[in-house]
């Protein structure tokens, strides 16, 4: 193993044991994969995009997860979503859809809570969080401004990576 490899090992570790909560976010239009960018803002996707966002018909999508604990399309207003009874460590993956001028708050239990602007022109943000240890009843909730469409799909999959 050569110096740069057991330096990269060593970051790994360290940043592993003192950072057990890890979130990342991006923007992407629902037909490209997703990249992981820390404390990226979302943004429209542009209006010359070939497959706009439909978020009347279609959840956002977490391909890359093991598995899935809500999709929802098509929601107005505020909703508590779902209680997750149990996550393990591993990484959540958090995306969600809006139109309409306004905003949305999504609320993952006490990991997170975070404000997605939204405007008329629908767009799509992508979040990560990732677990050291599992979670028990976590609430999932979204509050919307008057007016806006949104989307949800929240879903898990094992293992923990700082975005980069």
């Amino acid at each position: 193993m050569g110096n740069l490899t057991k330096a990269r090992v060593a970051a790994v570790i360290v940043l592993a044991a003192s950072i057990p909560l890890v979130a990342g976010c991006t923007t992407h239009d629902s037909q490209t994969s997703s990249q992981n960018v820390p404390n990226a803002s979302p943004t429209p996707s542009p209006s010359h995009s070939t497959s706009p966002i439909d978020v009347t018909r279609t959840p956002p999508d977490i391909s890359g997860s093991a598995k899935t604990f809500v999709r929802l399309a098509d929601r107005t207003g505020s909703e508590e979503v779902t209680v997750i009874p149990s996550i393990r460590a591993g990484t959540i993956a958090v995306a969600t859809e809006c139109a309409g001028e306004g905003k949305t708050i999504i609320m993952v239990g006490k990991l997170t809570t975070y404000t997605i602007p939204c405007t008329t022109t629908p767009s799509t943000t992508y979040n990560e969080i990732g677990l050291g240890s599992s979670r028990q009843h976590v609430l999932i909730t979204v509050t919307a401004s008057a007016g806006i469409h949104w989307g949800l799909s929240v879903g898990w999959r094992p293992g923990h990576e700082r975005p980069s």
